[in-house]
């Protein structure tokens, strides 16, 4: 068995405090992670950290980016444990996206999409939820079609959470107590 953590994570930029005003849902944003200390997360975002319009397939730390301008961002953070099969299918799809990163693109058409509930998949573009639950179709259960997942629906899978509180804190402890 390997475990792989599930970040869910609330910033205090301008548009995670939209995604939260029209959501009414603690957490906008998603992220997946190999590591048990979540130093590396992977998921879709801004990939200019001063310009939120050009997104796509990012690498995450809290050292870098929008986690380094606001280390003050709330998260919670679930532990899911694969079998070594579920493992290599995390890791093969992922392998996609690291090996070509520039052909993926951020779809704000879905963010509007997933408002209004109409499913809708485009290749190559996807916005946090889809790309995590993508990773883990197949491995978790699902109630909803990909394109309309939101970070809010992992609440509703059954995931052992490890830690809610500031992202910061949490990967700080984490390396002090390693």
């Amino acid at each position: 068995m390997k475990e792989i953590n599930i970040v869910l994570t609330q910033t205090n930029t301008i548009i995670s405090k939209t995604l939260k005003f029209f959501s009414k849902k603690p957490y906008n944003h998603i992220s997946i992670s190999l590591t048990d200390d979540c130093s590396t997360m992977y998921s879709f975002g801004r990939k200019i950290t001063w310009f939120p319009f050009i997104g796509g397939f990012v690498k995450e730390d809290i050292n870098h980016g929008v986690f380094k301008m606001h280390p003050e961002t709330n998260c919670k953070i679930y532990k899911l444990e694969v079998t070594d099969a579920e493992y290599y299918t995390i890791i093969k799809r992922l392998n996609n996206f690291l090996n070509n990163p520039n052909k993926f693109k951020y779809s704000i058409l879905n963010l509007l999409l997933i408002y209004f509930n109409i499913p809708f998949k485009r290749e190559y573009y996807y916005v946090c939820s889809s790309f995590v639950t993508y990773l883990l179709w197949g491995i978790i259960p699902l109630k909803k079609e990909i394109s309309l997942m939101i970070p809010d629906d992992f609440n509703d899978i059954e995931l052992e959470t490890i830690y809610e509180g500031k992202l910061y804190n949490y990967i700080n402890n984490f390396a002090y107590n390693n």
